[in-house]
């Protein structure tokens, strides 16, 4: 699925993060470069990395950015199947996803307006009940007076 708002936002990135899983089922992230091929709705990496050469199978590329005092937070991964078509690593997206679970930008909420992070909030409690009905348990327990004796300690 091709999302052209967000391969628009894609663009302004220098590079990206591409992670692709190892034999021995470890991630492998390197940074590199890309471009984008509307017509065929594929991303091409021109120079991978020889640690991502060959390797094929489900990937995700995080682009992320933001200011020195870490305002104006945008990111966005795009999962998918990444191959060697003709010599040349391709990624074929299948999911675009925002921190904010927005479809048409990168930028995070807090960012921008009041109503975005009221935006983000909400969204944050409806992915954690999704989360929790997946996994089918309550949250782990948290040692509360271990966390709150650590921070009286010198």
């Amino acid at each position: 699925m091709w999302n052209e708002k967000l391969i628009a936002c894609a663009r302004t990135y220098s590079s990206g993060v591409l992670t692709v899983v190892e034999g021995s089922g470890y991630p492998r992230s390197v940074r590199c470069v890309v471009e984008f091929d509307d017509a065929r709705e594929l991303i091409l990496f021109p120079a991978p990395s020889p640690d991502v050469t060959g390797r094929q199978g489900l990937a995700c590329l995080l682009f992320h950015s933001h200011n020195a005092d870490l305002g104006g937070q945008r990111e966005l991964l795009i999962k998918g199947e990444l191959r060697e078509e003709a010599g040349v690593l391709i990624l074929r997206p299948g999911d675009f996803l925002t921190g904010s679970g927005r479809q048409d930008t990168d930028r995070m909420p807090y960012a921008g307006s009041p109503l975005d992070m009221i935006r983000y909030m909400i969204l944050g409690r409806r992915k954690a009940r999704e989360y929790l009905a997946k996994r089918g348990k309550p949250w782990s327990p948290r040692p509360w007076g271990k966390m709150l004796r650590y921070l009286d300690e010198p």
